[in-house]
């Protein structure tokens, strides 16, 4: 419902500043066959419009909507659950972990975001930092450097496994050649 009135504001506010000309006229709101909402100077002729400005003040007159206390505080306990859960996680540089210190930190401070949005009704990126993006590239670059530690773990993984054919075929070359020569000479007759 909060979002019907933003979009319904903003539409009616770029309307109104791209289109001074137009300005002046009224604008309507009805509803097609589909039952789409649309707006125009001139609504088709058999269709009930309703000027625009009383469909946003009948917006702004209405109350919030109806809030789900109940679903709120399952909301928080996930919430809090997964930042237990983050909190546990272990974190550092390498393989072994999914996690860097920062990015475990970034995680726990979006999750309390998202519970501090819940609590006061406002918008989480209003809790936000203004490094998020900062977050995003360090995840990115964390992710490539990964595939490319894997990738050349996989490469010398295959290296040495020809390494070891190599070896095992030398050493069966090396027995066959002892063999041969502790084999006794056979014996000439004249």
């Amino acid at each position: 419902m909060n979002k019907e009135r933003y979009l319904l504001g903003w539409a009616l506010i770029i309307l109104l500043i791209t289109l001074p000309s137009v300005a002046a006229e009224t604008l309507y709101r009805w509803t097609d066959a589909s039952g789409t909402a649309r707006y125009g100077y001139q609504p088709p002729l058999g269709i009930q419009a309703v000027p625009a400005a009383e469909v946003q003040r009948e917006l702004m007159r209405r109350e919030p909507p109806v809030s789900c206390p109940e679903l709120e505080i399952e909301h928080l306990h996930l919430i809090n659950k997964e930042i237990s859960r983050v909190k546990a996680m272990p974190a550092g540089l390498g393989l072994d972990y999914e996690l860097t210190p920062a990015a475990k930190r970034e995680l726990i401070l979006d999750l309390l975001a998202h519970r501090a949005a819940l609590i006061t009704g406002r918008s989480a990126l209003d809790f936000h930092s203004s490094k998020n993006y900062e977050f995003d590239h360090l995840r990115a670059q964390y992710e490539q450097e990964k595939t490319r530690l894997l990738e050349t773990l996989e490469d010398q993984e295959s290296m040495l496994r020809a390494q070891r054919i190599q070896i095992e075929r030398e050493r069966r070359r090396a027995e066959a050649a002892l063999h041969l020569l502790h084999r006794p000479l056979p014996v000439l007759v004249w």
